[in-house]
């Protein structure tokens, strides 16, 4: 437990603390800074999706009339080796350019390498005049993953909690839900709901063997204020109202097996996962430039309004192996999805079959 709060611990703060060094990537032009952003935050914007689309089973077996469970499951979608950096050419950009004369370089994403000395020069024009300024290039949280959470490979993991009851004959309900509330400098909330039916009639002379089919629908929305954190006067990007925020939905369909045998229950499953993510950074941003004039003209400022606007889609075949321990009330699980990002989900539940 110790180890999933110290994954939490450092996917959150380097979320809150990226977002100020993304701000640094608008004193170019709006299409530089999104081009740079996409290529920077495809792990997380991508990887969510199918993370909301997990954990939504561990067995193909429903509750009896009113039966309920309440579970709580880490879901992890582990990012391949190649969308640790992203390619930066020179020639695809208006006004960054690589510092030192090089080309082209790969640059951390958002779950790469923690260390990077690749200098970002710009130049555009602030009222018919070519101005300058640079930013270095945005680290990513691979090397705190690896020291702190070594058991497990880089991963962007969510929480995720739902309430399950059964209903109608051989059919459950599931709800994720929490509702958009503030923390500080921090709103989210959250929605899900699917059903899950199991074909009892198709098993009913087959010992052990339960078959169902399951279709649900999830979405995260979330925001950060960073105002606090950007002003600083070594930046040379400044705001008043920075926020900082992402939209996340997701729809998956299951078939789903599972054979229990006695306090273990195995279980699997096939299916299609898809979905949406939108990340916005919102608000009013102030850039210093340098003019190269003597002062008091050698620097100019320009204002940039909802600078960054991102949009990540996400699909493809699932196939989910996984193993639960019943202990009367009380149950521990594990999986593992393979996908185009793979998922670890371990999780814990208590309910009344």
């Amino acid at each position: 437990m110790k180890k999933i709060a110290i994954l939490l611990l450092i996917t959150s703060s380097s979320i809150i603390v990226k977002a100020q060094d993304i701000a640094q990537i608008i004193s170019g032009s709006l299409a530089d800074a999104n081009k740079y952003a996409t290529g920077y935050l495809q792990p997380f914007g991508e990887g969510e999706i199918y993370n909301l689309s997990r954990g939504w089973f561990t067995s193909a077996r429903t509750h009896k009339f009113l039966g309920f469970d309440f579970s709580i499951s880490l879901q992890g979608a582990v990012v391949p080796p190649d969308q640790q950096t992203f390619t930066f050419n020179n020639s695809d950009y208006t006004t960054f350019k690589l510092n030192g004369g090089a080309t082209s370089a790969q640059l951390p994403t958002f779950v790469g390498p923690g260390t990077s000395t690749q200098l970002i020069n710009v130049s555009t024009t602030v009222s018919g005049k070519t101005v300058t300024t640079s930013f270095n290039a945005p680290t990513g949280i691979g090397d705190q993953f690896k020291k702190n959470v070594s058991f497990m490979p880089i991963a962007v993991p969510l929480p995720v909690a739902q309430f399950g009851i059964g209903l109608l004959k051989h059919t459950d309900l599931k709800v994720r839900y929490f509702p958009k509330t503030n923390f500080s400098d921090v709103s989210i909330g959250v929605f899900g709901v699917a059903i899950q039916h199991e074909f009892a009639k198709l098993t009913k002379k087959i010992p052990l063997l339960h078959l169902s089919a399951l279709a649900g629908y999830s979405t995260i929305d979330a925001s950060y204020n960073f105002s606090n954190k950007i002003n600083s006067s070594s930046s040379s990007v400044q705001s008043s109202n920075a926020i900082a925020g992402y939209n996340i939905s997701s729809f998956t369909v299951q078939g789903i097996a599972s054979v229990k045998l006695l306090f273990l229950e195995i279980y699997t499953s096939v299916g299609y996962s898809s979905g949406n993510s939108n990340i916005n950074v919102n608000g009013d941003y102030t850039i210093t430039y340098n003019t190269g004039l003597p002062a008091p003209n050698n620097v100019v400022t320009a204002t940039q309004k909802n600078p960054v606007a991102l949009s990540y889609s996400a699909s493809g075949i699932t196939n989910t192996w996984g193993a639960r321990l019943n202990l009367l009330l009380f149950k521990v699980f594990a999986d593992y999805t393979f996908a185009k990002y793979d998922g670890i989900g371990v999780g814990i539940s208590l309910g009344i079959r």
